[in-house]
């Protein structure tokens, strides 16, 4: 069997789907829904979860692995850097190492928080600044790589931008209906004002509080 491991937003369920040759509905944050890449969700944390008990998603992926084969993906939201992959065919980790993945990720995260959802719709002002700043702390802290002679390990923005190595790893399948999909849900990553937007004005401000380690001054 084989694991993509991913921080919540980062493409989970449309690597799967490649990886698997199917096509799964969209989901309304953005997402893609498919059946496989939650199969080895255990939890998830408002960061990155790598917190866990590593004999539990292991346990998981042997109850699946009695009817699957080594053409079958599964997905979880557990870094590997602390679970045995020995036993996989191939682990396929995407990575948030990076500034521009980091604020891809958030800008999801914030489109699906902020955007669509009612409770916050409402708020206004400082209040929803304050929020919107301090949920984009949790966007700051990496998804490490993994080093495995199975594992392979590929940038958040790298999938994105539909880079050459993203070309690279899923060379041979079918991309092109998944991506042009994928990429009118999520248009807002796309947008030529993404660097002067609202989202990235919070990003800017949460990262410097964290790196500073001192408030914000609003004007």
């Amino acid at each position: 069997m084989n694991l993509v491991c991913f921080p919540h937003y980062t493409c989970g369920g449309l690597l799967v789907d490649i990886f698997e040759k199917t096509f799964s509905s969209a989901t309304d944050n953005g997402g893609i829904n498919s059946i496989s890449h939650s199969l080895g969700k255990i939890g998830d944390s408002d960061t990155i979860f790598d917190n866990y008990n590593p004999a539990d998603l292991l346990s998981k992926i042997n109850q699946i692995c009695t009817t699957v084969t080594d053409n079958t993906w599964a997905g979880t939201h557990c870094w590997p850097g602390i679970l045995d992959t020995s036993s996989l065919t191939q682990v396929v980790v995407v990575t948030t190492t990076t500034y521009r993945s980091k604020l891809y990720r958030w800008l999801r995260a914030y489109y699906h928080y902020y955007e669509k959802s009612n409770p916050w719709l409402a708020v206004s002002g400082q209040e929803r600044i304050d929020k919107e700043r301090e949920t984009a702390k949790n966007y700051l802290r990496p998804f490490l790589p993994v080093v495995g002679n199975n594992i392979i390990n590929i940038e958040f923005a790298e999938i994105v931008e539909i880079s050459t190595e993203f070309l690279k790893l899923t060379q041979g399948l079918e991309i092109n209906n998944h991506m042009d999909r994928w990429k009118s849900i999520n248009y807002f990553l796309y947008d030529d004002k993404i660097w002067k937007s609202v989202p990235f004005l919070r990003f800017y401000e949460a990262e410097l509080e964290n790196q500073l380690n001192k408030h914000y001054i609003y004007e």
